[in-house]
């Protein structure tokens, strides 16, 4: 395990020299990365890392941070298993269970150093207001308009965010979980604050080496499976 987390934490400096790069670029072909401290827009977004990810995460907490992730659990677990799709999901979560319980007050990143690379992929190309607006309220032409603005040599079109730094995440986050396959012979992924959870009040690295099937049999007994919050494969 301590080999595994330490080849995160590499991919994770690997990912953010690569997109420090990119963004360099970015900028002198005239574009703009609009994220800043305490911007916090995409932190309402459902957030889907790897197990070990959430391990480095559930490390970092102080006790005012696990007790906000207590507190939080309850409503996140309302949203997923009342969710009928995925749509229904990632809508119920930012309506009804976010914001990140790891925000801090002032609305910076608590856990900055450690964020997952889902966190750390999403960079904006437009202004903050974007990372919040409710798409499915917009007028068409509203949204026409949002689309025509884009840069599309640059973004995950349809959003403003990024397109290389996704495709680096992905990349690296794949590879996180071939090494956790090669190693247990099964890999975890799901939502950041649920595993960082499940590893602060269940210990669920300790249960690894028991193997996919043991890992599964012990959540549904203990009743914390759900596949919009946590998929073994």
């Amino acid at each position: 395990m301590i080999e595994l987390l330490a080849s995160v934490q590499e991919r994770q400096d690997c990912f953010d020299h690569l997109c420090t790069a990119w963004s360099s670029e970015y900028h002198q072909r005239g574009g703009a990365i609009h994220c800043s401290k305490g911007c916090s827009g995409c932190c309402s977004l459902v957030v889907n890392c790897t197990f070990p990810e959430a391990m480095l995460v559930a490390a970092s907490l102080d006790q005012e941070q696990h007790a906000r992730l207590n507190l939080q659990i309850p409503r996140i677990k309302e949203a997923a298993d009342s969710s009928a799709s995925l749509k229904e999901w990632l809508r119920g979560y930012r309506f009804g269970a976010g914001p990140c319980p790891f925000l801090n007050p002032d609305g910076a990143c608590g856990v900055y150093a450690a964020r997952p690379l889902s966190c750390r992929s999403l960079l904006a190309t437009k202004e903050p207001e974007w990372c919040v607006t409710d798409f499915a309220a917009l007028a068409s032409q509203e949204k026409q308009n949002f689309m025509e603005s884009l840069d599309r040599s640059a973004v995950a079109f349809p959003t403003h965010y990024g397109a290389t730094p996704q495709e680096i995440g992905q990349e690296l986050e794949e590879a996180t979980l071939r090494q956790m396959e090669t190693i247990y012979g099964f890999s975890i992924i799901g939502s950041l604050p649920w595993l960082v959870w499940l590893e602060r009040e269940y210990q669920l690295s300790s249960r690894l080496t028991g193997g996919r099937d043991a890992v599964q049999d012990y959540l549904t007994v203990e009743g914390v499976t759900n596949p919009f919050l946590i998929v073994l494969s």
